[in-house]
């Protein structure tokens, strides 16, 4: 069951590109003739961060539960989803990898875990996010910035997935980036739309997956950000909250924060975090 088993985490901060990922994986690897549908994505994900299947399954209303406590209980719980999974499973995570109080990962511990890890300029996602979540730039910029910040009424204390990202931009790609228990790939989202297949084909050299230089090709093409709004147009797309001002796929374009933040509002971004950004070239 497990000897063709991978499973691979698509992890990142809010709003960076984690969408467009998955979207490209689900073409590469599903779709034939036309893109996949963007609200009907083929691709296999585990329920491993499903708070809904978990109480179902243990019988424990997790809603009773404080949030380390929850924590005790997903090592386990991740285990026993794997144990009914074959070939590739792929799992979108907002979470910061972090450790319980038993010193385990919250995401388990299993040998054919690995992990695409997504960034993003810090000062972009904070004007996604503003649209995102129909808030205001100083708490887009507040809740990049803070540790255990909450950006408004959406962010409650149960929802069906483990996603609770209670950390700011620098923490959270700390904790994926410097973790040692599974292989990381790193992903700028600037390099994806730049040089798209290259960046793509690397990931993809990362998970071993055996595919033709065509299907790449044909895997961008159906993912580019004119397809994916044209979709949304059509059809709507199930993962914009009501609260957004903005479609979700926006602008798909790097460095417009310049146009949008002011002075102050950039320069709180980087002094939050000025190491990290200038180490993943942002600066």
């Amino acid at each position: 069951m497990t000897g063709n088993r991978q499973i691979v985490w698509l992890a990142s901060y809010p709003k960076s590109g984690n969408t467009w990922l998955r979207l490209l994986l689900a073409n590469l690897l599903y779709a034939d003739e036309q893109p996949v549908n963007i609200n009907d994505l083929p691709l296999p994900e585990p329920r491993v961060v499903s708070r809904a299947t978990m109480d179902r399954m243990t019988l424990i209303d997790s809603s009773l539960l404080l949030r380390h406590e929850v924590d005790l209980l997903r090592p386990d719980w991740t285990r026993r989803m794997l144990a009914q999974q074959s070939g590739h499973g792929f799992v979108k995570t907002h979470d910061n990898y972090r450790l319980n109080h038993d010193n385990e990962p919250i995401f388990g511990r299993d040998r054919t875990m690995r992990a695409l890890y997504v960034v993003r300029d810090p000062r972009d996602v904070a004007v996604s996010l503003t649209h995102h979540y129909g808030c205001t730039l100083d708490k887009g910029v507040m809740y990049l910035n803070e540790s255990s910040a909450s950006i408004g009424p959406q962010i409650k204390r149960y929802v069906n997935r483990f996603d609770d990202v209670l950390c700011n931009w620098t923490e959270h790609a700390r904790s994926w980036l410097e973790q040692t228990d599974m292989p990381v790939h790193l992903l700028r989202y600037e390099d994806l739309l730049a040089e798209p297949v290259s960046t793509f084909t690397a990931a993809i050299d990362f998970l071993d997956l055996q595919v033709t230089p065509e299907a790449v090709a044909r895997a961008v093409r159906f993912s580019a950000f004119d397809q994916l709004q044209q979709q949304e147009r059509d059809t709507g797309f199930r993962e914009r909250l009501k609260s957004s001002t903005a479609p979700f796929f926006r602008a798909g374009r790097a460095g417009a924060w310049s146009g949008v933040l002011s002075a102050e509002q950039a320069r709180r971004i980087v002094d939050a975090h000025h190491p990290l950004m200038e180490q993943l070239g942002y600066l």
